[in-house]
């Protein structure tokens, strides 16, 4: 099998793309439930759609991008059920930037089709990952970033393209907050591996600048720009550190990689026969992963999928097994330890299905409009979601300050502009609601426990 995919032939590249095809048509027809946040981010784009605001309206640590991502999606009107196909389509175009600049830059010996194939293997350890996650869009522009400080680094003098390092790794902060960190990996792989100047240090942060600033201007001109910087001071940019139950289930996903990535960087430390810009690549790799154990600790949420961005590095590690030892059993030996690692962590994950992943509704109610108070995202896929409390983690600081005039406006205009024929409210905050919006009680009665009907 290694010599199959060490193959340069275009039909070993085709092949594997259909593989990953079929896969993924198997995945949609499995017809497996939706993940949580899977739903959150359909809602989240159902709601742009029906003119809710980003951030004013509804608190979402989504970045603007993906956001923007999900708006699309939904405003095109393809199922849920398809976001496999957006995912897979979104890890094979970083798989095929990923193998041609290694092959481009002869950062290791010929490896054919390899890359390719790891990257997406890697990049498909958990079924996570068949969801087109806001980490997962975002870090398309990281690897693009990653071509563009390799390219620089191939060259005797650092040119202008450096500006486009600052614009992809601004895109990336634009579609997922934590990976702004990674402008400081940018910094050190230049600034330590290229001929870069001061001016063109300019230019990387101009560029970073530029994409961010357009972004700035236009939440400004749509009055939202304050409620964007208070959404990312309240999530993505807090430090945190991971319950010990978190890290347990995260490192079973990501153990295999990071063994591996670890290996197969001790592997060319003890065997530095590589030619110079290889040597520069297996540098900016590490900065990658030691800027990566900072932005773990701002993640918005300790999900397995927010962790992604870990895996480029370590595949890219994981190729110098095959490309220094030499025994051909133990590089066959490897690629099978990885197929079975990942066979085993979907069969883990596919036998545990209920975790993560939308239970029935238990509301007697369907296909009616309907405003849940509380974290029970389950009860829209039957019915119809009314109001913009995508997030609730983030939405519920709305009923902590209904004291304030503000925020009572902003309930009446949310009922108003989306009026639900049920409020369903597990966390008992309707009663709230209607002393400050006293015409609530007249509007609303409770059919059964913490579930209220509009009356006709």
């Amino acid at each position: 099998m290694f010599q199959f995919l060490r193959s340069n032939a275009s039909i070993t590249f085709f092949l594997l793309v259909g593989m990953w095809t079929i896969a993924t048509f198997a995945f949609v027809q499995a017809d497996i439930s939706p993940l949580g946040w899977e739903l959150k981010n359909y809602l989240l784009g159902q709601k742009l759609n029906e003119g809710f605001r980003m951030y004013q309206d509804i608190r979402d640590n989504s970045g603007p991008l993906s956001a923007g991502f999900f708006q699309l999606i939904e405003f095109l009107n393809f199922p849920i059920s398809w976001n496999a196909y957006w995912a897979t389509g979104i890890i094979l175009f970083q798989a095929i930037v990923f193998q041609r600049t290694i092959n481009r830059y002869e950062l290791m010996g010929p490896l054919g089709n390899m890359p390719f194939f790891i990257y997406t293997l890697f990049l498909h350890i958990s079924l996570d990952f068949w969801v087109p996650s806001a980490a997962l869009i975002g870090l398309t522009f990281l690897i693009l970033a990653w071509r563009e400080i390799i390219k620089q680094q191939s060259t005797l003098q650092v040119d202008d393209r450096v500006f486009l390092i600052g614009l992809f790794i601004g895109a990336a902060g634009l579609c997922y907050p934590t990976y702004y960190l990674f402008i400081f990996w940018g910094f050190l792989s230049l600034l330590f591996y290229s001929g870069i100047n001061i001016r063109q240090m300019l230019l990387v942060i101009v560029g970073f600048l530029i994409v961010n600033g357009i972004t700035a201007l236009l939440y400004t001109y749509n009055g939202n720009f304050s409620y964007l910087i208070e959404v990312f001071q309240k999530s993505a940019f807090v430090f945190h550190t991971p319950a010990w139950v978190d890290i347990q289930r995260i490192a079973s996903t990501y153990v295999m990689a990071i063994l591996l990535g670890f290996y197969g960087l001790w592997t060319v430390i003890q065997r530095p026969k590589i030619k110079s810009n290889g040597q520069k690549a297996q540098q900016t790799n590490f900065i990658w992963v030691f800027i990566s154990f900072f932005a773990a600790f701002t993640l918005p949420a300790n999900n397995s999928h927010n962790y992604l961005f870990i895996l480029p590095a370590m595949a890219y590690f994981t190729l110098n097994l095959f490309f220094l030892l030499k025994r051909y059993w133990i590089q066959e030996l490897i690629l099978f330890a990885i197929l079975g690692s990942v066979w085993f962590s979907w069969q883990s994950e596919w036998n545990n299905s209920s975790y993560n992943r939308v239970q029935a509704g238990k509301l007697p109610i369907r296909n009616e409009r309907l405003m849940v108070l509380g974290p029970q995202i389950d009860e829209y896929q039957n019915n119809q979601m009314a109001g913009p409390f995508v997030n609730w983690e983030l939405s519920n600081d709305v009923f902590s300050e209904l004291n304030t005039y503000r925020t009572v406006v902003k309930l009446q205009r949310y009922l108003e502009m989306d009026t639900p024929t049920y409020i369903y409210d597990p966390a008992g905050n309707f009663p709230r609601m209607r002393y400050y919006l006293p015409y609530l009680q007249d509007t609303y009665v409770e059919v059964q426990k913490h579930l209220y009907k509009r009356k006709n």
